[in-house]
């Protein structure tokens, strides 16, 4: 009688570790993808395995409290399709986009319809194994699940031990963290992207998060963090009024030199660096020669929205949360200093102008926010094909109105005409690309190539037309013409063609993006020293003398002290003298290891001080004079 209790209670045993090992399969199968798995991390690291192990048993000690069969085997397959569904789209997103998604950004889950296309080029035969896998580990699970014997007269033993196990787990869950090891500082400087306990309480490198801590652990701390209301702390404001009192402007030669011009800056949707040639963009070649040319611009993506990022961070000098968290949770936000606002303080009208609609990306209430007064859609003026062109900023009578009705005026123009080469091409408008300019027909060894060219021939189309224009209204001596790239077309299935096109061995060196200010009578220049994204809004700030109190973080690229780096959301960066790439720990160049510290350190203070301005909305603060 015992042996056969013992037989019994050794194959329930099997059943319920069986499901454990289902469980811990498909995140082991998900974070050892060369993807997701970054270098310096062991595949076999006790952190990220005893958090499966912990987050496993919490899982199945809940099925097994399901008395009822058919519930308990719904149960399952609701929650095995959702980790499955989720591991699997970090995986494609962490392909096409080489970051994790965080919780929030589902508030964009909406744009991948207009991205299906390019989703579905990622299904090759990796993808599909590991969809295998997945298929293969649910079918198992779910024969264990339901063939788990409870007994009705036993339902509340099953509540006791399952609750046990669950408390025991969220316990040790708890623990964990405290026990991770303090960040070290070595003569270098501390290398904060190797301490998990710094990974861990920042949360601001997603990717690096589920290396560390397996996927169960980041959803579970990204959900509660999502939840969690931010306090501002003293201690905080105290962070940021140190690091701006200490953040002057520093005046130079170029300081206002454009004073008093209007100002047309462009955002250059998709507009990558290979694409700025004699044949495909002339003219916006012949602004480069006449004007200042910065050749090592880099765009890096910090949030969730590539385009959004840029243009946010070009009139704000801030970045979007490096943790994925959307802009769009920041809305309520104060931006007082602003280019808008700041503009406007002069006297200046403040507008912008799209194709999309007022709705997409929420921007109608982002622009609202940050000191525009109109966004003007070209959907409201044009058909749609009309107005998914550039120049349609020019040829439409009404809209250019707008865009010269009030003078001085700032206005931002984001284009659209490259936009995206997602495979649907209704969204982007390839096929009306070609049929306009038909001779990039075979121009590249890519059809995708070749109708990407077509379409950066349509935005140098907005720049020609809107030369003439403005010269016909007398208005090109006083208008300055300041465009930069969003970011590079991340896209394009080939990546590998992209990179040989761009003269980029990685995701990093792909981020370089034209960036050009042109005006009539301005000195040419061609600026070699590495540009970021946040060094956009400080340089025009001196050029037009806008007193931004110095709150931005990063540098007019006129000032003679500032030598010039470009830095990503998981602290690799870019300088003159070398790189570090902290996804493999590379470091290549002539930058010695005391000054490649030094800068981690600078850029690590950077990334804390922009996200700590968005969470504690630090700008209300200073206008509410609230004693900090």
């Amino acid at each position: 009688m015992q042996k056969i209790k013992l037989e019994k209670y050794i194959k329930e045993f099997l059943k319920y570790f069986g499901l454990m090992c289902c469980l811990i399969m498909i995140e082991t199968v998900f974070r050892l993808q060369p993807e997701i798995m970054t270098n310096y991390i062991s595949p076999l690291d006790e952190v990220p395995v005893l958090y499966d192990l912990l987050w496993s048993m919490i899982l199945v000690a809940v099925l097994q409290m399901i008395p009822i069969k058919r519930i308990r085997g719904i149960v399952y397959v609701c929650l095995y399709v959702f980790l499955c569904v989720f591991m699997f789209s970090e995986y494609i997103y962490c392909r096409i986009f080489g970051r994790i998604y965080g919780v929030k950004t589902l508030q964009y889950a909406g744009e991948a319809n207009d991205f299906a296309g390019m989703i579905s080029s990622y299904f090759d035969g990796a993808s599909w194994c590991i969809v295998g896998i997945y298929v293969l580990l649910g079918v198992v699970g779910w024969f264990l699940t339901v063939k788990i014997k409870k007994d009705a007269k036993r339902w509340k033993q099953s509540i006791v031990f399952g609750g046990i196990i669950i408390v025991i787990s969220i316990g040790c869950i708890l623990t964990i963290p405290k026990l991770f090891k303090e960040t070290e500082r070595t003569a270098q400087g501390p290398i904060t992207y190797m301490y998990k306990r710094t990974i861990y309480q920042e949360w601001i490198d997603n990717k690096r998060a589920v290396g560390m801590f397996g996927a169960y652990e980041f959803l579970a701390r990204d959900i509660r963090l999502s939840i969690q209301k931010e306090v501002v702390s003293e201690e905080d404001l105290a962070v940021l009024d140190t690091y701006f009192s200490e953040n002057q402007n520093k005046p130079n030669e170029m300081t206002g030199v454009l004073e008093g011009k209007n100002l047309i800056l462009v955002l250059m949707e998709s507009i990558d660096d290979w694409l700025v040639n004699e044949e495909t963009m002339p003219t916006m070649c012949k602004m480069m020669e006449e004007g200042i040319n910065f050749t090592n611009m880099y765009t890096p993506i910090y949030g969730g929205a590539a385009t959004l990022n840029s243009e946010f961070c070009s009139y704000t000098g801030l970045t979007a949360p490096a943790n994925g968290v959307p802009l769009v949770n920041y809305t309520n936000n104060y931006y007082p200093y602003s280019l808008p606002h700041l503009f406007r303080e002069e006297g200046y009208s403040a507008a912008s102008f799209h194709y999309n609609s007022s709705s997409f990306y929420n921007r109608q209430n982002i622009h609202n926010v940050v000191g525009f007064e109109e966004y003007v859609s070209y959907q409201d003026y044009e058909e749609d094909e009309i107005a998914q062109q550039d120049s349609t900023l020019v040829t439409n009578d009404a809209i250019y109105q707008k865009l010269i009705e009030n003078k001085p005026f700032f206005n931002l123009v984001i284009t659209y005409s490259a936009h995206s080469s997602s495979g649907n091409k209704a969204y982007s408008h390839e096929d009306q690309a070609i049929e306009i300019y038909p001779e990039y027909i075979g121009k590249y060894k890519s059809e995708e190539m070749d109708s990407i060219s077509a379409k950066a021939r349509l935005t140098d189309d907005m720049f020609s037309e809107l030369l003439v224009r403005l010269e016909e209204d007398n208005l090109l001596q006083d208008t300055v013409i300041i465009a930069y790239g969003d970011h590079y077309d991340y896209t394009i299935s080939n990546q590998e063609y992209l990179k040989e096109l761009s003269n980029a061995e990685n995701v990093y060196e792909l981020s370089k993006t034209p960036f050009f200010i042109w005006a009539e009578g301005l000195k040419s220049q061609e600026i070699t020293k590495v540009v970021n994204i946040t060094d956009v809004y400080p340089t025009i700030c001196q050029l037009f003398s806008l007193d931004n109190a110095g709150y931005f973080i990063g540098s007019d690229l006129f000032d003679p002290d500032y030598e010039g780096y470009a830095y990503w959301h998981d602290g690799s960066w870019i300088c003159e003298d070398g790189a570090f790439y902290s996804d493999t720990g590379e470091r290549k160049g002539s930058i010695d290891a005391k000054e490649s510290g030094q800068l981690q350190e600078v850029i690590s203070e950077k990334m804390r001080v922009n996200q700590l301005v968005l969470e504690t909305d630090y700008f209300r603060y200073l206008e509410k004079g609230i004693e900090k």
